[in-house]
């Protein structure tokens, strides 16, 4: 479980980063998409993985 939540991180900070290059140095487009897309997915990416750390929490506490 860890190491799922290690990878969603990694995929968001990415999602992240590539919405920013796209944004500043691509004029807006990059990849066929607009960069809200690439930072919606940074978004999710992050909330999945806190549901995760939650999940964890609350079952510690069992």
């Amino acid at each position: 479980m860890n190491l799922c939540i290690k990878v969603l991180l990694v995929l968001a900070g990415l999602a992240f980063l590539v919405g920013t290059l796209g944004r500043f140095l691509f004029d807006g487009h990059w990849l066929g998409n607009e960069p809200v897309v690439f930072w919606r997915g940074a978004m999710g990416f992050l909330a999945f993985a806190i549901a995760l750390i939650l999940l964890q929490i609350r079952d510690a506490g069992r």
